[in-house]
């Protein structure tokens, strides 16, 4: 049967504004890729069906951070999440070049002395700086979604907050049509869901941390009633916030060895293409000082990985690594009471490895930090001298300094392959 052909002035006429705006939006970033090179492949969220990328499904198996790309995508990652666009030109370069994707994280501020999503002036400034992010980094094609903030929800009853967020995403989204929008929060919990859905329904999807808390996440969103699309911004071992601690109030941590089993039991359990899941980024690729020196990198100061990498790698679907990091038991000796000024005790530990590599045994005492929500120092600090007065490869004995305080034994045990475990614990002296 013949058809009258529609001309563009009626099909424009036929079509709502926001559909047409969205439309010729994504058809010029398009253009203006293909000018400068590769076009982004468009990236959608369904409730039902997940994500999607260059309409193939597409399910997040990467991890957090900024560095070491190579053996990320070597032990069968695909993407990589950051938390602000600092550097993200050459991140996303390299990642392109491995086939990874981004999540690029858009850093917004807290409520404080200086920032308050009650003023509008201050609202206003702020969307400009992400307008100004969002054009510099829109067409890149290693590019998967947009974070915009991390944990600056609060307690999630902040009205102004959510309002602002959902200008901010349907800012983005009119600049960059081609990739999602979400916020990560610090859990989830009734008043976050309920500030998302009533005041904030144009995120894509919502990125939600957690560690310890990790296994009971799907219950805790079906008893929330959550219904949109999430994906785990970031998840690990237990944090030093939800940790048993020794009388000074310092955290136990777990070994390597302890945070690899725990981390491959969650993923079996808790991450899968279903119930509104996209994926998760692993919490942290590469070192940072939080807490201790190995609380969250899953690779050591000196670039060795652990144990987690490996357990990473089986889940993502690579197999067991050809050589694996050591395993570890937790420290013995180290007491748990006070210690008094000029005491000692002698403390040792176990491992062995599966390939049967030579272990060598590096130990140290740091000093605790104060504040462990601090991330200074920045650089790996100095071990506290004339502590460890005896050792042997696998046990040592530590004498207590004349200053009172908190200190924590550190052992990293490697294998000469590019591996290691890990295994600390606390001590007070008084």
């Amino acid at each position: 049967m013949a058809t009258t052909p529609i001309s563009s002035r009626k099909l424009r006429t036929c079509l709502p504004n926001h559909f047409l705006r969205s439309a010729w939006l994504l058809l010029a970033t398009f253009l203006l890729a293909g000018c400068l090179g590769a076009v982004p492949l468009p990236v959608r969220i369904d409730a039902r069906d997940g994500m999607s990328r260059g309409g193939d499904p597409y399910f997040v198996k990467g991890a957090g951070g900024s560095g070491n790309l190579d053996p990320l995508a070597a032990r069968g990652a695909n993407s990589l999440r950051t938390w602000t666009t600092n550097g993200l030109a050459e991140i996303l370069d390299q990642s392109e070049a491995l086939k990874l994707t981004v999540s690029a994280g858009i850093w917004l501020e807290e409520e404080c002395a200086w920032f308050s999503y009650q003023n509008p002036e201050h609202c206003a400034k702020q969307a400009k700086r992400v307008r100004k992010e969002v054009l510099l980094y829109r067409t890149h094609p290693a590019l998967l979604a947009w974070g915009i903030g991390n944990e600056v929800e609060g307690d999630g009853t902040n009205t102004a907050f959510w309002q602002q967020l959902d200008r901010l995403s349907r800012l983005v989204k009119s600049l960059d049509p081609a990739h999602p929008t979400f916020t990560a929060v610090a859990g989830m919990n009734q008043a976050k869901a309920d500030g998302m859905n009533r005041y904030a329904p144009s995120l894509d999807f919502v990125g939600v941390n957690t560690y310890g808390a990790i296994f009971g996440l799907r219950r805790g969103l079906e008893k929330i009633g959550w219904k949109r699309p999430w994906l785990l911004t970031e998840w690990g071992p237990r944090g030093f916030w939800e940790s048993p601690k020794i009388q000074s109030g310092a955290p136990f941590e777990q070994t390597s060895t302890e945070k690899a089993a725990m981390m491959r039991k969650a993923y079996q359990a808790v991450i899968s293409p279903d119930g509104g899941c996209l994926g998760s980024y692993a919490f942290v690729w590469g070192w940072k000082f939080e807490a201790t020196a190995t609380w969250f990198g899953i690779m050591t100061h000196d670039g060795q990985t652990t144990a987690v990498a490996d357990a990473l790698q089986e889940v993502w679907g690579g197999g067991k690594p050809a050589n694996q990091a050591p395993a570890v038991e937790a420290l013995r000796g180290v007491p748990t009471s006070s210690l008094p000024v000029g005491g000692s005790f002698d403390a040792s530990c176990r491992a062995t490895d599966p390939d049967g590599d030579t272990l060598v045994w590096h130990w140290a005492v740091l000093p605790e930090q104060k504040k462990h929500h601090s991330t200074n120092p920045k650089k790996m600090p100095s071990p506290v001298s004339c502590m460890i007065t005896k050792k042997s490869s696998d046990s040592v004995c530590v004498t207590a300094p004349d200053k009172p305080g908190v200190y924590r034994l550190h052992v990293w045990i490697k294998d000469g392959k590019g591996h290691a475990a890990t295994a600390n614990a606390p001590f007070e002296v008084r």
